[in-house]
C-alpha cells in the first residue's frame, strides 16, 4: 500500500504542480536567505484525555463579541448545511471525533437540516510553520471536511473533500487585502482578492485508513505532504518566464510572485472541521458520520514570542 501510494502521489506533483494563478511583477530589494534551523513542536494536542481541552479549543467560529464570541449567525454555521455544536465533538480512545448528524436545528432564527462538529484553536500563529494532522475521513460525498489555517487576510486549505468523495481533494491558497479595495471590502471576485487551488484524484480512499497531512509553510514555497511525501508545491516567486523558484535563497531582482502567498505575520487559527453539503450526489447518504483525527501539531523554526515560555514547545 505504502509503495503505491508513493507512485501515486509522485506522479501528482508532477502533473498538478504548475496549476498558479495569474503573476504580478515585484522587486526583491535584498538576498532573502533559508531559514535553517530545525522545526520544533510548539503546540500539539494528541486526544489522550476524557474530554477536550477547552483551553486550546473552540468549537465554533469566534467571531462574535468579546463577551459571546458564538453569538453571531456565522459563528456556528459559516457555509454549510449544518449548526455546529458542542455535542458533536467528542474524545474516545485517544481519537478526536466530529460528528455529522440527520438532526433538525436551528440558530439565529433559521433552521438547519444537520448538526456537525469543529475545532478552531484558541493559540493565534503569526510565522512561517509546519502543520501536521493525523486522521481519518467520514464516508460520503455529502460531507465537507477541511483541515485548514485561517486570519482574516489569510487561509491556507491543507486539504478540502468538498462534496465530491474521499478520492478528491483540494488544496487551495485565499488573500484578502483590504487596500485599495472599494468600500474597504475584500470581496471575492474583487481586485484584491486572489487565490489558487487545484481538485487531484490519487485513486486512494483517505476513509478507509489513516493517513497524515502535512503542510510547510516558509518564507518561499509552500509544501503539501500526505504520508512523508510531497504532493504539491505552491512558490512565492517565478521568473520572468514563468518558472517556478524552486530554492528558499533569493537574490536581489525583479520577479513574477505568486498574489495569493500569504502575508507574513498574519495571525492565523488552526481549524479541522466536518461540514455538510448543501448539494450532493448521494441518494443513501450516511449519518451520523464521523471524522476521526489521532492527533494535531504545529512547530515553527524561528519561534514566535508569545510561545517562547509556553509548556507545548519540546
Amino acid at each position: 500500500m505504502r509503495n503505491i501510494l508513493i507512485i501515486t502521489l509522485l506522479h501528482s506533483i508532477i502533473c498538478h504542480a504548475s496549476a498558479q494563478a495569474k503573476k504580478v511583477k515585484t522587486i526583491v530589494p535584498d538576498v532573502q536567505e533559508c531559514i535553517m534551523s530545525p522545526y520544533k513542536l510548539v503546540f500539539s494536542d494528541d486526544f489522550d484525555g476524557a474530554t477536550l481541552d477547552t483551553s486550546k479549543w473552540f468549537t465554533y467560529y469566534p467571531y462574535g463579541p468579546s463577551t459571546a464570541p458564538d453569538s453571531c449567525s456565522f459563528c456556528r454555521t459559516h457555509v454549510t448545511a449544518n449548526i455546529y455544536k458542542d455535542e458533536n465533538v467528542s474524545i474516545k480512545n485517544g481519537l478526536l471525533l466530529l460528528k455529522s448528524d440527520k438532526i433538525v436545528s436551528s440558530w439565529f432564527g433559521q433552521e438547519y437540516q444537520y448538526t456537525s462538529g469543529l475545532v478552531y484553536s484558541k493559540q493565534k500563529f503569526t510565522t512561517y510553520g509546519k502543520y501536521e494532522m493525523r486522521c481519518k475521513l467520514p464516508k460520503g460525498k455529502q460531507q465537507w471536511p477541511a483541515f485548514w489555517v485561517f486570519g482574516w487576510n489569510t487561509e491556507i486549505d491543507f486539504f478540502e473533500f468538498i462534496c465530491k468523495g474521499t478520492k478528491k481533494i483540494e488544496f487551495s491558497l485565499h488573500k484578502w487585502s483590504s487596500q485599495n479595495c472599494p468600500n474597504n471590502n475584500p470581496a471575492k471576485g474583487s481586485p484584491c482578492y486572489s487565490s489558487v487551488s487545484g481538485i487531484v484524484d490519487f485513486g486512494i480512499d483517505f476513509s478507509e485508513d489513516f493517513h497524515t497531512f502535512t503542510v510547510e509553510y516558509e518564507p518561499h514555497m509552500i509544501k503539501y505532504y500526505i504520508d512523508g511525501v510531497m504532493v504539491r508545491y505552491i512558490p512565492k516567486y517565478y521568473d520572468l518566464k514563468g518558472n517556478p523558484l524552486n530554492t528558499c535563497r533569493i537574490k536581489p531582482g525583479e520577479y513574477l510572485m505568486e498574489p495569493a502567498f500569504p502575508f507574513l505575520g498574519e495571525p492565523v487559527h488552526v481549524i479541522a472541521n466536518q461540514s455538510v453539503c448543501r448539494k450532493h450526489k448521494e441518494k443513501k447518504p450516511i449519518f451520523p458520520n464521523l471524522m476521526e483525527i489521532d492527533y494535531i501539531r504545529v512547530f515553527q523554526k524561528e519561534i514566535q514570542e508569545d510561545l517562547k515560555s509556553s509548556d507545548h514547545i519540546k
